[in-house]
Formats: structure tokens, C-alpha cells, sequence
């Protein structure tokens, strides 16, 4: 009796998920999508961490005010350190939109109409687009290099913006591929009053605490606080007086992050979500402190970016899990 009704609340859950995703696509198809999928993902992650460095090692004029040739040339000669790194860069972002053309155009072959797969593909395509634009725009704007203007930085966190928008999709086009793959929730989840409100304001505070940390690590960049490469650090400069704001909104959603953990972790379907995503809260406060404490090391602001990539992803994760337990629960 016991195992009849776990078969019929797996039966339930498997439903709940199919109606969440709208339909139910062949499975081998499905298993071949979600491998690319994820590949995609950590290739793309790849391209995020090298395009930080890029800013790091001051390498975003290596091609000159030349988008998408480099100093004019499809293929540079005689390329110094910075030319190879920016042209790098863009090999490595070209083949990455190459990918994400290739996402949708499987998804619509491997799923039905109406399939959240197939829109959170096309919007992955999209944002990558998007992506490139800004990064051409940087280049043709001079926005590079040792640019230390209002407008670089608001470029800076609409760039940091768009990117996690560009990982969200990404990771949301993996778990709806995965999703029927998986019908054993285990545990249905109670839709409790306000926690998709809190499940968006947290995402939409991680967005801001992100930007926020884009914006000091261009001023850690620009302005190194031991005096690094002989620039000093002007004391009125506004990326030098932001660099308060950042561990403050840090510390503030780390606690709020950790908080939502410990609620939404009760419900089974919920808890790997919820304890990759406190988990990342806490290593993203001792990665932050390093940071203060070593002067913003290059290799450690790489690191920190990851885990803020990866937290993000977690708290998305996180969302569609509950969504898909509040769903299979009725």
C-alpha cells in the first residue's frame, strides 16, 4: 500500500513537471540536448572568467578601436601580450555564440511547441548577442584600458547585468532539458504566502550586489590600493569612494541568502538548490575578505567572480525547484 502511493505521488510529480514545462519531449533527445546544454554553461562560464581578465591585465585596447577586426586585421601580426589576450578573448566569444546559435535550433527539433525549453534557449542565443554588442561597444567607445569615467562604469554593471541574465538562461535551459528526467521529487512543496515575492527579491539583490561588485573590481583594477603599476588612488574618485558599497550589500544578501537556505531547504526538492546556494553565500564572504585583506589579487578576483556566477545560478535553481515542487503539489 505504502509503495502504491510513493508511485502515485512520482506518478503526480512527473506530471507537475510536464504541465510546468509544457510537454514531455523524447527522452534520448532530451538527455543528448541537456549534455550540450551544460557544456554550453561551462564554456560559457569559461568566456565570463576570461573576459574579467581581460579588464585585469588592462588588455581590453589590445585590438585598438577595431570591432570585429583586430588593429584592422582579421588576423593581427607581430600581436604584443595585450593584442593576443583581447584576441583571445574574442576567438573564445565568437565560438561561444556559435554554441548558443546551435542551442536553439536543437531545441526547437528536440521539443514540442509551447516548451519552456525552447523559449529559454532562444533567449539564451539572444542575450548572447546582446553580450557582444556591449563588449563591441566598449571597444569602439574607448571604454577600455585605463578609462575611468561615469560612463565606463555604468557600462561596466549593465555588461555584469546582462551576463548573468546571459547565465541564468543558460542554467534555466539545462534544468528544463533535465527536468522530466528527473521525476523523484520526494517531497511536494506548500506554497506558502510571499515565498516567490522573497525568491525574486532575492535574485533581484544579487543582480544589484553583483553590478555593485563589478563596479569595485573596475576601480580595483584602475586604482590598486597597494599602488600597484604607479597609479595612486585619487581619494575623491568615485570608484575609490564606492568601494565601501560593495561589502556592505555583500555581507547584507549573504545573510538574506543563507536565510532563504534554511527555508526552503525543508522541502526536499528544494534542499541541493538551497544548500549550493548557502553554501556559495558563505565561501563568497571569505573570498571577499581575502580580496580586502591581499589588495584584490587578479587571480583571486577570477575566483570571486565564479562563485558569484555560480551562486546566481543557485538561486535561479533554487526558484525552479520550488516552482516545480509547488506544482507537483498542486
Amino acid at each position: 500500500m505504502a509503495s502504491g502511493g510513493a508511485r502515485g505521488y512520482n506518478d503526480a510529480v512527473q506530471l507537475g513537471a510536464v504541465a510546468l514545462l509544457g510537454g514531455a519531449p523524447e527522452r534520448a533527445s532530451a538527455r543528448w540536448f541537456a549534455r550540450y546544454a551544460g557544456v554550453l554553461l561551462a564554456y560559457l562560464l569559461f568566456v565570463i572568467v576570461f573576459g574579467a581578465w581581460v579588464r585585469i591585465t588592462g588588455s581590453g585596447a589590445g585590438c585598438g578601436d577595431h570591432w570585429p577586426t583586430c588593429h584592422g586585421e582579421l588576423v593581427p601580426r607581430s600581436p604584443s601580450a595585450q593584442t593576443l589576450i583581447e584576441y583571445t578573448h574574442r576567438l573564445t566569444s565568437g565560438t561561444l555564440g556559435l554554441m548558443a546559435l546551435a542551442l536553439p535550433l536543437w531545441a526547437f527539433r528536440a521539443f514540442p511547441p509551447r516548451h519552456a525549453v525552447r523559449r529559454f534557449a532562444l533567449a539564451t542565443f539572444l542575450l548572447v548577442l546582446v553580450e557582444a554588442g556591449i563588449g563591441a561597444g566598449l571597444v569602439l567607445k574607448e571604454l577600455v584600458a585605463l578609462d575611468a569615467s561615469v560612463a565606463r562604469a555604468v557600462a561596466v554593471a549593465v555588461h555584469l547585468t546582462n551576463t548573468l541574465l546571459l547565465t541564468g538562461s543558460a542554467a534555466l535551459t539545462l534544468a528544463l532539458a533535465r527536468a522530466p528526467l528527473a521525476p523523484n521529487a520526494g517531497q511536494a512543496a506548500r506554497a506558502a504566502r510571499g515565498d516567490g515575492a522573497l525568491l525574486v527579491a532575492l535574485c533581484l539583490g544579487l543582480v544589484l550586489v553583483s553590478a555593485s561588485g563589478a563596479v569595485t573590481a573596475l576601480g580595483d583594477t584602475l586604482f590598486p590600493v597597494n599602488g600597484a603599476g604607479g597609479r595612486a588612488a585619487p581619494a575623491d574618485h568615485f570608484l575609490v569612494q564606492l568601494r565601501v558599497l560593495h561589502p556592505l550589500l555583500a555581507c547584507f544578501m549573504v545573510c538574506a541568502a543563507v536565510l532563504v537556505a534554511l527555508r526552503f531547504g525543508r522541502t526536499l526538492l528544494c534542499r541541493p538548490a538551497a544548500c549550493a546556494l548557502g553554501a556559495l553565500s558563505l565561501a563568497q564572504v571569505a573570498l571577499g575578505a581575502l580580496n580586502i585583506a591581499f589588495n584584490a589579487p587578479g587571480w583571486l578576483q577570477l575566483v570571486h567572480l565564479l562563485v558569484a556566477q555560480l551562486t546566481w545560478i543557485s538561486a535561479l535553481l533554487l526558484a525552479f525547484a520550488w516552482r516545480s515542487a509547488s506544482s507537483a503539489g498542486g
